[in-house]
């Protein structure tokens, strides 16, 4: 038995910042080596799992709870069951793309009250159940692209009080309920590239979100637009149209957006005529930003201006509502800004 001498020469020999530092170097590592899954990888606190292509078919219970980051993509997991990650009350971030998940029992998500990021993307999912997200009050960040979903209940985002990213690209969403937002009050941006089959309505407005400040709508097969459209998403700050079927829009569309700093129109066969003559000028005259690096929009008609950049249109004369192209203007470069640079592409090609 150590003598009361030794018991507090080791006590004090702990208290030292020193020692203790080297303590946590050697114990810290070993706990985690120990507890951290055999197909996974683990940082030495144990705050990072990732368990990549290793054909997991559930999320595993850790012995350890103080997960922060847990990423699992490319394995098997078709089902996540109720309470599948009760245990991980820790945990920020959960990434499960590409995995083939197919269904989301309700109450799988209990116990994920401080999770701020989740990525499901990749996936069959087809039904998202109402209130299934209600416990993550906190989630910032979602994603459900590249599933199969087709609806969804108005009340299906329900208790994401503090979202301000989703991303529902490459579904297969043919209509969406224009409240379907409402229950995410600080909602900023929004995907829905290539859902090639939604309905966007020019008769009503199609989203209700006022605090929206990015909306994506590439792919979409969309014709036309209109002031309706947009009605109750007056913040918006960012709108991509690129790669629809427009031929114009109405500059009353753009008047009602004061904030409007971009706006994507490549990919579509634009009629450069005297109506989209006003949208060119307003966007120049803001300093609107229509194109990016690789990509600007350019006219389909009339063919005079056919594979032309529209910023052709800077020398076309309207008289009576009927443009006329003037002067060398096949010669003209076309200049466009692009994140805050300018940039020149040529006239002609795509």
């Amino acid at each position: 038995m150590p003598s009361r001498l030794t018991v507090v020469l080791v006590s004090l020999l702990l208290a030292t910042p020193a020692v203790a530092f080297w303590l946590w170097l050697v114990i810290v590592p070993a706990r985690v080596a120990m507890l951290c899954p055999e197909e996974c990888e683990c940082d030495r606190a144990g705050y990072y799992v990732e368990c990549n292509t290793r054909s997991l078919t559930a999320v595993l219970l850790f012995r350890f709870t103080d997960v922060r980051v847990l990423r699992l993509p490319y394995n098997q997991i078709v089902l996540l069951e109720n309470n599948s990650s009760v245990s991980l009350t820790e945990l920020e971030i959960l990434e499960l793309y590409n995995c083939g998940l197919r269904k989301i029992e309700f109450g799988a998500f209990n116990g994920l009250t401080n999770l701020t990021r989740l990525v499901l993307a990749g996936n069959s999912i087809s039904e998202i159940i109402p209130g299934i997200f209600g416990c993550m009050n906190i989630l910032e960040h979602l994603e459900l692209r590249q599933n199969r979903l087709e609806h969804l209940d108005t009340g299906v985002f329900s208790g994401l009080f503090n979202l301000k990213y989703i991303d529902l690209s490459t579904n297969g969403f043919k209509y969406l309920h224009p409240d379907t937002f409402l229950v995410s009050p600080n909602l900023q941006n929004l995907n829905l590239d290539s859902n090639r089959g939604l309905h966007v309505p020019t008769d009503r407005n199609f989203i209700n979100s006022k605090p929206l400040s990015s909306l994506s709508i590439h792919f979409c097969s969309i014709s036309s637009l209109s002031v309706e459209t947009f009605s109750n998403v007056s913040s918006l700050e960012k709108l991509y149209l690129g790669n629809n079927n427009l031929s114009t829009v109405d500059i009353k569309i753009l008047t009602a957006f004061p904030k409007l700093s971009e706006l994507r129109l490549y990919g579509n066969r634009l009629q450069c005529d005297c109506q989209l003559q006003e949208v060119w000028r307003w966007c120049e005259d803001r300093n609107i930003h229509t194109g990016t690096r690789r990509k600007v929009p350019h006219c389909y008609t009339p063919t005079e201006v056919e594979r032309m950049c529209w910023g052709v249109l800077e020398s076309g004369q309207c008289l009576e509502g009927n443009i006329e192209y003037c002067g060398d203007y096949r010669n003209r470069t076309c200049n466009f800004s692009a994140n805050r640079g300018t940039r020149k592409e040529t006239m002609l090609g795509f």
